[in-house]
């Protein structure tokens, strides 16, 4: 189900999505997230120590951000056990996943979370990856990042090989 305060941000590499708790109280919302571990190896392969991919980290981080921006919006969100967006996420390949349940939120806080969690998403994996590169200071297009990314993994890839 579908409401204004529904939100969906995804592309082949990563993926945030806010709606309706369907099985909670009224005004409540399921913030799912994602990312495509297969498609971030170019960037992290042989940049991190085992156990510790800076995409898979970056995206667990960014739920205490989610955690945090809930709480400086007058609500609170939390962890949920098991995954609640059944059709996400949209390919095949790895994919870490995270899920919060955000308790009545205000309805600025949506868009508030899709722009800090992608731009956040992406400064954490380049810190973690020690990259160094020029990342965008606004939050881009899902199909323009894919493109942004995609580009990355090519330049960072031939460092790596």
């Amino acid at each position: 189900m579908k409401t204004q305060l529904s939100r969906e941000y995804l592309n082949d590499f990563l993926y945030f999505v806010i709606r309706p708790d369907e099985n909670g109280d009224e005004g409540d919302l399921i913030c799912c997230s994602g990312v495509n571990v297969d498609r971030f190896t170019p960037i992290t392969k042989g940049r991190h120590n085992p156990m510790s991919n800076p995409a898979i980290r970056g995206l667990q981080l960014i739920q205490y951000g989610i955690m945090a921006l809930a709480i400086e919006h007058g609500t609170n969100a939390k962890p949920i056990q098991g995954y609640k967006c059944k059709d996400f996420p949209p390919t095949g390949e790895i994919w870490s996943i995270e899920c919060l349940l955000i308790k009545n939120p205000p309805p600025s806080l949506p868009d508030r979370i899709i722009t800090h969690s992608v731009v956040e998403l992406l400064r954490k994996i380049d810190r973690a990856s020690m990259l160094g590169a020029t990342l965008p200071d606004t939050l881009l297009s899902p199909d323009a990042l894919q493109l942004f990314i995609e580009s990355m993994c090519d330049k960072y890839a031939l460092q790596a090989a």
